[in-house]
């Protein structure tokens, strides 16, 4: 599903206007991204978690060089599915 299902879904389901429905979907992903930028996690009851990783510094190699690379730290972001909509799911 894409950004655009989303809003078409709206429209047809929710009684949405189109500029309505992208705002809102527009608005969403704006707070989500903040969030995430700022290192915070979230959390949406029923759906699941959000949550900002950082990974660790790492060596790598670079086969073709035959060289050894260093691969900074970073930040990600990790989805865990809630237990509700796990079950739902499975059913």
């Amino acid at each position: 599903m894409t950004k655009q299902d989303i809003i078409d879904h709206l429209t047809d389901n929710c009684g949405l206007h189109r500029s309505s429905a992208i705002r809102a979907v527009e608005g969403v992903i704006g707070v989500i991204s903040d969030s995430f930028v700022r290192g915070e996690n979230v959390y949406l009851r029923g759906f699941g978690t959000l949550e900002v990783k950082t990974t660790k510094e790492k060596k790598a190699r670079n086969i073709n060089a035959g060289t050894t690379l260093l691969i900074p730290a970073q930040r990600t972001v990790k989805f865990k599915l809630s237990n509700e909509l796990k079950k739902r799911m499975n059913s």
